[in-house]
Order: structure tokens, then C-alpha cells, then sequence
């Protein structure tokens, strides 16, 4: 960075936050420093208890910010790789503090803005890159990253590919251990013990998985709505089958059924909701329906009562409205037969779907099915930053990220996405969740840049692990 750019950059930033009201700087607090590791940026975060002034200088390869804000402790940190050589966060009396990164080369370029709940001051700075990086992540994995346009967007690219041998499994991975609740995938795939992993399912704010999934023979999650899913055999083989659609019902010991409405989500009128305990400890629903425990196809507990206790073993089914009444002829002892179907045989027989769509590639053409598979519009409309799998022809497996909603990389129709796939070799190729949630991890460095600024939690990410 030349001297002219430094001396813009501090008097910028010295401007902005010398702004703020001193009523709200003097009673601010700084804890809990640390990094976080970006493909393109490194990152200091700093939790506050109020909105500090503070000024900014360049000294060499240190950049030294000195806040009107008090500290609880002193703190230190330091990037992984090296490029924040330390950070030390000091006190500078009663109600100052100073914060003081070097670098392993010149200050290089940043910026700086907050997030809230919790309140965070974030820096994150500009990471010199590569045209091109490639990795070899193991023998048969490989990552590239990279710089490139498609049409009239222009985008930054991360691509993963597996190799097709008996050697890895691509699988699903929870966002909190072995149950569907929120949690950040760089950590997913740490904990789970995979070399790298991706974004995956759709989910909502409640407790809810849009789309089918299997998880080791597992039912997780279902969609009646056909849509396209990633595929996975018993000996690791991978397929995108589109067209999947759950059925699935129960039958009564006197031949009479109902249909399952859902899975694992909250229970809404007239549902029959089968729940295990991916879901929670209880069912979390309210008293005004009938909860039966069935394990190894008998009926063992039936309440009406809400929030039924989820056992290791076997599922809940919980009914409101003529879904409770078709459970309350249940008795204690009764024999139910319980069938499920994505109405397709490689999936029913597959211990690993992963759904989420639309098609986006089949045959090595271009066959994106937004309208057939009812995809949102604020998914299936205009650039956005997206998460694909795509499949070659020799079985290689490839996952691929790209940004968007920035300056240096705009996102991609989910057209472009397809032509961009097709030019890696996709033969079959399929839409995962995007925007802010679109991620990939190796180990425990985010490779992209996600949109938000910082990981999304998300509920179902897709892993990569040695067999």
C-alpha cells in the first residue's frame, strides 16, 4: 500500500468513528478479541458493550488503534496462517485501550463495519490472492479457487473435487451433532472428523429441513413436492435423481391409515408429524393433539398431553385434529406398520439423500427446473451467491461454491451456475441452499467469502470424509 493510500485510509476511518456521540464512546467496553480465516481476508472481531471512538495509525507493518473504551482483560490472538502475525489488545489507562495487529508484511488494505446481537467491531483485511490456488486436500481431493466469468458476471470460484474411488464418502453432516438444529460449518466439519464439507438442505427459522433427507438409513427430513436430490450407496456411489417425492403412511391394526404429513418440524392443523430424535429431547408441540411412542412396530406410550419425550429408539408420531383422532383408536400393544417411499428405488434403497434443488445440469446440458420443482423466486431469480454439486461422467464428484453481493464477485443466475458446472465437466448437476448460507470449509478454514460477512448457521452442511 503506498504512503498516499495509508494516509487516506487512516484519516477515513479516524473520521467515521470520531463521529460517534461521546456520551456513547466513553461508556464502551472491548472484550473477547479474535480471528477468523477467509479465503480473501483475514479478520479481527472485537465483542463491545457500546460504540468506541477510536483512532487509527500506520507504523510499518503495525497498525496501532487506540480506543476511548475500557478492557476486562488484556488479550492476544493471532491468524492460523500467519498473515496476522499477533494482535495485542492493552489498557491505556482508566478508560482507554489500545489495539496493536502486525503483520507478517506491509498493513495491507481494510475495512471496517459492526454486526449486532451480540454487538461485534469487525476489520477485516484484504488478503493478497492468487489468479489461482490449487490444493491437494489428499490423494484424490483436490480444491481450486479461482477467478472467473461467465457471461457478463464475474465471479470468484471454489471447486472441490473427490476423486471417484473406494477411498471417501460424501455424506450428510447435522448442524449440532446428531440432531438438525443451527450450527456453523466450519465447526460441523471439524467435529464431524470430514476433510472438507459444504453447505447443503434448505431449512427454515423453526426446527425444519426443507426437502428430503437420509442420513445412514436415517429419515431426517421429507418433501412431498418433487424436487431433485443427491443420492448416495451403500458403497458410496453417487447419483442426482430428480423427481423425489415422500409418501409415507400409517396403518392401523384394523387396515384403516393415514397419511405422514411431515417430519421433524413443528406440528401444524390437521398434521400427522413423525419425529425421532433428530429432532429434540420432546416433540415441542402443544396439548391440543395425541402423541403415540412406537418402537419395533408396537404402540408403547400414547398421551395427549404436548411435548412427548423423543427415545433413542423408534419415533413419535404426533397428530392434531382427524390426524389425532386416527391416533387415538391406537391402544397400548397394537401392531402398526409404518411405510415410506421417495417413489423411486435407488433412493429407497440409498442410505444418503440430500435434498434440495432445482436440476440444474442433465446429460452435460443445461436444465435448469426452477418452475417444475416450485423453487422461490428469491431463489431461483436474478445473481446470488450459490452452492451446487455436480457429477462428472467418470463419477467424480464436485462441489462448487461461488460469492456474490460484492464488488469483486456479483453471484450467478442459477443458469450461469449450470454453464459454469458444464465447464468443469458436470454431466448431472443440482442446486443447494445459497445466499448468505453458500460456504465451504476444509478443515477449519473457510475457503469463500460468505456474503453476511461471516459463517451462517445453517442446519445440514455435506461432507467429505475417508472411509
Amino acid at each position: 500500500m503506498s504512503k498516499m493510500i495509508r494516509k487516506i485510509a487512516t484519516f477515513v476511518v479516524t473520521f467515521l468513528l470520531v463521529v460517534v456521540p461521546t456520551v456513547t464512546s466513553w461508556a464502551a467496553t472491548l472484550f473477547n478479541l479474535r480471528t477468523g480465516n477467509y479465503n480473501d481476508n483475514a479478520r479481527l472481531v472485537l465483542n463491545t458493550e457500546g460504540l468506541p471512538r477510536y483512532a487509527a495509525k500506520i507504523t510499518g507493518n503495525k497498525l496501532v488503534l487506540d480506543f476511548h473504551a475500557k478492557i476486562k482483560n488484556k488479550e492476544f490472538a493471532q491468524a492460523k496462517d500467519g498473515f496476522i502475525k499477533s494482535a495485542v489488545l492493552e489498557p491505556r489507562g482508566s478508560s482507554k485501550s489500545r489495539l496493536t495487529v502486525t503483520f507478517a508484511k506491509a498493513v495491507p488494505q481494510y475495512k471496517v463495519f459492526t454486526l449486532k446481537n451480540p454487538t461485534r467491531l469487525v476489520f477485516d483485511f484484504k488478503r493478497p490472492q492468487p489468479s489461482k490456488q490449487i490444493i491437494k486436500v489428499a490423494e484424490g481431493v483436490t480444491y481450486t479457487g479461482w477467478t472467473d466469468k461467465v457471461g457478463t458476471a464475474t465471479v470468484r470460484a471454489y471447486l472441490l473435487t473427490i476423486a471417484p474411488n473406494k477411498d471417501y464418502l460424501v455424506k450428510p453432516i447435522l448442524g449440532q451433532n446428531q440432531r438438525i438444529h443451527k450450527g456453523v460449518l466450519s465447526q460441523m466439519v471439524q467435529r464431524s472428523g470430514a476433510l472438507a464439507g459444504i453447505n447443503a438442505s434448505y431449512f427454515d427459522s423453526e426446527v425444519w429441513v426443507i426437502g428430503n433427507l437420509k442420513l445412514d438409513g436415517k429419515w431426517l427430513s421429507t418433501e412431498e413436492t418433487p424436487r431433485t436430490a443427491l443420492v448416495v450407496g451403500d458403497k458410496g456411489q453417487a447419483a442426482i435423481v430428480s423427481d423425489l417425492a415422500y409418501a409415507g403412511q400409517v396403518i392401523a391394526p384394523d387396515g384403516t391409515t393415514s397419511r405422514i404429513t411431515g417430519m421433524n418440524r413443528e406440528r401444524l392443523t390437521n398434521d400427522l408429524i413423525y419425529y425421532n430424535n433428530a429432532y429434540d429431547v420432546t416433540t415441542e408441540t402443544n396439548a391440543h393433539g395425541v402423541e403415540v411412542w412406537i418402537d419395533k412396530d408396537r404402540v408403547l406410550k400414547k398421551a395427549a398431553t404436548g411435548k412427548m419425550e423423543i427415545p433413542s429408539s423408534g419415533f413419535v408420531l404426533s397428530g392434531h385434529g382427524t390426524q389425532a383422532e386416527f391416533l387415538n383408536k391406537l391402544q397400548l400393544g397394537d401392531r402398526v406398520t409404518l411405510q415410506q417411499s421417495l417413489q423411486n428405488a435407488l433412493a429407497d434403497a440409498a442410505p444418503q439423500v440430500i435434498g434440495a434443488g432445482p436440476l440444474l445440469v442433465y446429460d452435460g446440458r443445461v436444465a435448469v427446473h426452477s418452475a417444475k420443482e416450485e423453487i422461490a423466486a428469491d431463489i431461483s431469480n436474478g445473481r446470488a451467491p450459490r452452492t451446487a454439486v455436480g457429477i462428472k461422467k467418470d463419477g467424480t464428484m464436485m462441489f462448487l461454491v461461488v460469492d456474490g453481493r460484492s464488488a469483486n464477485s456479483t453471484g450467478l443466475t442459477l443458469t450461469e451456475l449450470a454453464v459454469l458446472l458444464i465447464r468443469q465437466g458436470a454431466n448431472t448437476a443440482m442446486n443447494f441452499d445459497g445466499g448468505g448460507s453458500s460456504e465451504m470449509t476444509i478443515g477449519g478454514q473457510v475457503m469463500n467469502t460468505p456474503s453476511d460477512g461471516d459463517e451462517r448457521v445453517i442446519r445440514v452442511g455435506l461432507g467429505v470424509f475417508r472411509r
